[in-house]
């Protein structure tokens, strides 16, 4: 029931928990941890049993899991801390039994006048990817009468509702209560405070952060003081910044630490690291001038990088886009390896055409690609010789990714371009490769001078090439073909309809049309921006608004009160057991929209038409949301006010300029449906391959070779197509061995920077307004005040009518969401991106390429959004 941090022995976490393991292992290996012991999870078991056995427990354990999305909204808080609050106190009458007395008999007489800290030391935190950090309790100045009530209160902790919600948030199975307790000797510290292997502020491998105050460090530990801040260069050892912090009033223009005390610390933390092989925070104090560690674990709030681009400590610097936040892909958070490894077989194809490498011999890292860490990244060091200046640079990103622009334009690029460019992207070796790209580049010029030179044959092409290519992705799926060959031609199928009518069409649509009405007008006139804007919006014919339409007519065919009960509602629509106005409406929806849904562009997440529940809670949303917004009502004012535009525009515009502008809204008329048309195709590809994969899934399963139909997306097809030929491959430690990395990303990391280099280093715009007005780009117009709703995922929190929706970035599963929204605020995205598009053509204000957006502004905060001006000036904000 008891272990001393003093033992030789291995402390397996569920029996120590995750901070006395950890102490136990920094003793172990020489570092000087305060003596202690630990109340095992054995110590608490007859507590536990008697809680889960109390109907106050199953109560809470319900309220947890009741909901549809992952974070409750305040009252469902309130509700499951008020059950919590039961539980704890149903806990506080619970008696020590004659066994746990005497353990704590034996640990009184070992303190004897001396004081303690006593710790909670739960199996589940301070884990990499889950930290529970600041969640359970710590009880300082614990003398021997006290020590009964304090290890009441960190057991009591493990009951606390924020456990829960975090561990629900978490995607934790087992909610089970579980906690261990350290009783260490307290350090009577002159100096204490946190040291950081990584410097949090930038995620910069290569600096080391200290915070540091007098006295024992409870107020910075809680955030209650500015303590002393010093960066340190852990190469160099230099100290980067040294910056005197307030410390609650005491001795605050003396700084703590001397140089000799921030040069151990740094040593000290980089051992720390080397130790646990992962970056770490680590608590520490010193007294009488020696240096105690009196905690250390795992960095779980920080972005980490693929070993395998990582350069040297010290060495030159890569810098690095991420490819999976770039528009069309929109991917923020970690990608499965069967994911990546589709998205890897699309870019070998297009090397293999273009340069004519073939797809099993192409280095992808060589190449400056990087399907690693379960990102995608590009290595811009390699091209930027042939990108020019960042100014140049930025122009080029600014109208798909505003955020993007704006780094390039706020960072020191000289810094990331290597002496020599590599030699297979050096001009002459580009220059010999040419003549290939050109003359397999034909067919795109081809098909971009049809529109111009041959426009009526064109369009029939076009709708020819659409009509072929719906009836050709419909057509049986052939299982006995090798999955990887299916793949493969599937994606030429997507990549031969684009070349040849859906590509030219959106160029058509966009440089040929909306970029040219916009450069055909006087920038400064804010009269021909409005108009301009007005010409570039309200065509309804797009794919994503169509189905954004088609959702809320579903939520209005049916009473609100259909859609209180979701399952019951699914089991109707199986029976067919509801109107017919809604059934039609509802098989239209599968069938032409089945492909698409939330977070799509991942393999391992369903679709609308796999997963009907996916469709039916965002159409619920909508249906009892009590909004007055009709979509149906706004594409017609958008389409009016876009022809009155036109003609208003027409007699402005001097007329050398008039024939122009004609042609670029005729351009926008005939192709405004190829917006989203591309992608689509490339969802109804990804749905037969989810359906492939499924199917191998099914056999592996009835073999007993995999356990679950998930397991799957945690292979490669190469994996598959192994395991399909040779039954004694191991699918099981194939799926671990790839699957454990992807699935402690998606446990610790929400969303990924933009642009990160080879030493971890987040590059952010370095640009902010003197006023605390946020700045973006606007991409879609019009001023709305309203309540911010921060959302990481589509299903995390329900968006009422109007509520200014704040995410990294969307796709079209957001779009029934756009609706409830009053306006729409990006970290990723420009004129292009999704987010954007579905605000214009639902005429809400949007402002894209705002860093860190999700986590500058929180839930209730009131703001006003300018669309026009691109800025969000919070207006009030909420005590958190």
């Amino acid at each position: 029931m008891q272990v001393r941090l003093s033992t030789p022995d291995a402390a397996p976490i569920a029996e120590v928990g995750g901070k006395a393991a950890s102490l136990i292992r920094l003793r172990q290996s020489g570092f000087n941890v305060p003596q202690g012991m630990v109340l095992t999870t054995a110590f608490f078991a007859p507590w536990i049993k008697q809680i889960e056995t109390g109907e106050a427990w199953r109560s809470t354990i319900a309220l947890v899991n009741t909901g549809s999305t992952r974070v409750p909204n305040l009252d469902a808080r309130e509700r499951l801390a008020r059950a919590c609050d039961d539980v704890k106190q149903f806990a506080a009458g619970l008696s020590f039994d004659a066994e746990q007395r005497a353990v704590l008999d034996e640990i009184r007489t070992e303190i004897d006048s001396g004081t303690c800290a006593v710790r909670s030391s739960s199996p589940q935190e301070d884990l990499a990817g889950a930290s529970f950090a600041g969640l359970y309790e710590t009880v300082l100045n614990v003398v021997p009468e006290t020590l009964d009530d304090a290890v009441r209160t960190c057991f009591r902790s493990c009951l606390d509702a924020r456990v829960l919600l975090y561990k629900r948030e978490m995607r934790f199975e087992d909610l089970s209560p579980a906690i261990a307790v350290v009783i260490q000797r307290q350090v009577d510290s002159a100096i204490s405070g946190v040291a950081f292997s990584l410097n949090p502020l930038t995620n910069d491998f290569d600096e080391a952060l200290i915070n540091a105050s007098w006295g024992l460090g409870e107020a910075l530990v809680s955030g209650d003081i500015t303590p002393d801040s010093v960066v340190v260069n852990k190469v160099s050892g230099t100290v980067i910044e040294n910056r005197t912090g307030d410390k609650g009033g005491d001795r605050p223009d003396q700084a703590c630490l001397n140089d000799q005390q921030i040069n151990e610390l740094t040593e000290m933390v980089k051992r720390i690291e080397a130790l646990y092989d992962e970056p770490v925070d680590v608590e520490w104090a010193i007294c009488d001038g020696q240096l105690h560690v009196l905690q250390a674990r795992p960095i779980t709030a920080y972005i980490p990088l693929a070993k395998e681009m990582q350069t040297q400590p010290g060495a030159p610097r890569s810098l690095y886009m991420d490819g999976a936040l770039t528009d069309g892909l929109t991917i923020s958070g970690p990608i499965s390896p069967i994911t990546l490894d589709s998205f890897s077989s699309v870019i070998r194809l297009m090397f293999e055409y273009l340069v004519g490498i073939p797809e099993g011999e192409l280095d992808l890292d060589e190449a400056g690609y990087y399907f690693h860490g379960s990102r995608i990244y590009v290595n811009l060091s390699m091209f930027l010789h042939l990108m020019g200046n960042a100014e140049r640079i930025a122009k080029q990103a600014q109208s798909t990714n505003a955020l993007m622009a704006e780094i390039l334009l706020s960072s020191d690029l000289d810094q990331y371009r290597p002496d020599k460019p590599p030699a297979q992207y050096r001009i002459l070796s580009l220059i010999r490769h040419m003549p290939r790209i050109l003359w397999r580049f034909r067919t795109v010029f081809k098909s971009l001078l049809k529109p111009a030179l041959r426009r009526e044959r064109f369009q029939a092409e076009y709708a020819e090439a659409l009509t072929w290519f719906e009836d050709w992705v419909t057509q049986p799926i052939d299982y006995s073909e090798p999955l990887g060959k299916s793949v493969q031609e599937w994606y030429v199928q997507v990549g031969l309809t684009t070349m040849i009518s859906t590509g030219p069409a959106l160029v058509y649509f966009f440089y040929m049309g909306t970029l040219r009405v916009k450069r055909l007008i006087d920038g400064a006139s804010s009269e021909q921006l409005a108009l301009a804007d007005a010409i570039c919006r309200g065509y309804p014919d797009d794919q994503i608004v169509q189905m954004g339409l088609l959702m809320f007519d579903l939520a209005t065919l049916l009473p609100a009160s259909q859609f209180e009960d979701l399952d019951a509602l699914l089991e109707k629509i199986g029976n067919r057991d509801l109107p017919e106005a809604f059934m039609s409406a509802w098989d239209a929806f599968v069938e032409q929209f089945g492909c698409r849904g939330p977070l799509e562009m991942e393999l391992a997440n369903p679709g609308y038409g796999e997963e009907p529940l996916l469709a039916l809670r965002q159409i619920a949303m909508i249906a009892t949301s009590g909004g007055s917004f009709n979509p149906h009502d706004m594409q017609r004012q958008l389409v009016a006010e876009r022809e009155l535009a036109y003609e208003k525009l027409l007699t402005i515009l001097p007329r050398r300029k008039r024939r122009r502008l004609t042609r670029a809204y005729q351009n926008i008329l005939r192709y405004s449906g190829s917006r989203e048309m591309i992608k689509h195709h490339l969802m109804q590809v990804n749905e037969r391959i989810r359906q492939r994969l499924l199917h191998s899934a099914d056999a592996f399963i009835a073999a007993g070779r995999l356990d679950t139909r998930d397991q799957v997306f945690e292979l490669t097809m190469g994996d598959i197509e192994r395991g399909t030929k040779e039954p004694a491959f191991d699918l099981r430690a194939a799926a671990n061995a790839r699957g454990v990395p992807y699935r402690k990303l998606k446990a610790q990391v929400r969303h990924f920077p933009m642009a990160i280099d080879s030493r971890g280093r987040i590059l952010r715009p370095q640009r902010k307004r003197d006023d605390g007005t946020l700045s973006g780009a606007g991409v879609s117009p019009g001023i709305v005040r309203g309540p911010v709703k921060v959302l990481n995922d589509p299903f995390e929190k329900e968006v009422l009518a109007g509520d200014i929706l704040v995410a990294v970035t969307t796709d079209p599963g957001w779009t029934p969401l756009f609706i409830n929204a009053a306006a729409v605020l990006l970290e990723i995205g420009g004129e292009l991106q999704h987010g954007a598009l579905v605000a214009r053509e639902y005429g809400k204000p949007c402002v894209a390429g705002i860093a860190d957006i999700t986590t500058r502004l929180c839930d209730g905060q009131m703001v006003e959004v300018d669309g026009n001006a691109g800025t969000v000036r919070i207006i009030e904000t909420v005590a958190q």
